[in-house]
């Protein structure tokens, strides 16, 4: 694990989140220095900024490119 940003507070639901998605990343390959807790309400797991190379693995390990026509997922928060 890199000096990234901080980790959540292990009392906090979204560190098993963010833990979970850094581990599955991992699977890949792939690491997000910047994954981490945004601390505002509700809590928002921050998912940053990477380089061309890391975003076409993560978008590989996704299942190929982005379609274009495709809606954005949307949150139920909304």
């Amino acid at each position: 694990m890199t000096a990234s940003t901080p980790l959540p507070s292990r009392q906090d639901d979204t560190y098993k989140v963010v833990m979970e998605l850094r581990a599955a990343l991992a699977e890949h390959g792939i690491t997000l220095p910047s994954l981490g807790r945004d601390f505002g309400t509700p809590p928002l797991v921050i998912l940053g900024n990477c380089n061309t190379a890391t975003a076409r693995a993560l978008a590989a390990a996704l299942g190929g490119s982005p379609q274009r026509d495709r809606p954005a997922h949307q949150s139920s928060s909304a």
